[in-house]
C-alpha cells in the first residue's frame, strides 16, 4: 500500500468521527498525523493511559468545526486525485 493510501484511509476514518491512536500496519503512525496537521487540519489529541503498562498514548480525532472539516475533505480529495493518477 502506498503512503498516500494510509493517509487516505486515516482521513476517511477521522472524517467519519472515529478516534485513532495509530494507523494500522503503518511503520510510523505519528508521521501521518503530523502530515495532516501540516495541512492546517486541527486534530484533538487526548492522552490515554495504556491498559497493558504504565505508559500512555495519544488518541486523535478531527476537530469538529466547519472550516476544519472542509480542509480535511479538500486534502482527502487532493490525495485521492493523486492516487487515481498513479493507478
Amino acid at each position: 500500500m502506498h503512503t498516500s493510501s494510509y493517509m487516505v484511509q486515516t482521513l476517511i476514518k477521522l472524517l467519519e468521527g472515529k478516534s485513532l491512536s495509530h494507523v494500522s500496519t503503518a511503520k510510523n503512525s505519528n508521521q501521518y498525523f503530523a502530515n495532516i496537521k501540516k495541512q492546517g487540519i486541527e486534530l484533538v489529541e487526548i492522552s490515554k493511559k495504556n491498559t497493558s503498562n504504565k505508559g500512555s498514548h495519544l488518541e486523535r480525532s478531527l476537530a469538529q468545526n466547519i472550516d476544519n472539516i472542509q480542509r480535511a475533505k479538500g486534502y482527502l480529495n487532493q490525495l485521492q486525485y493523486k492516487q487515481d493518477k498513479i493507478a
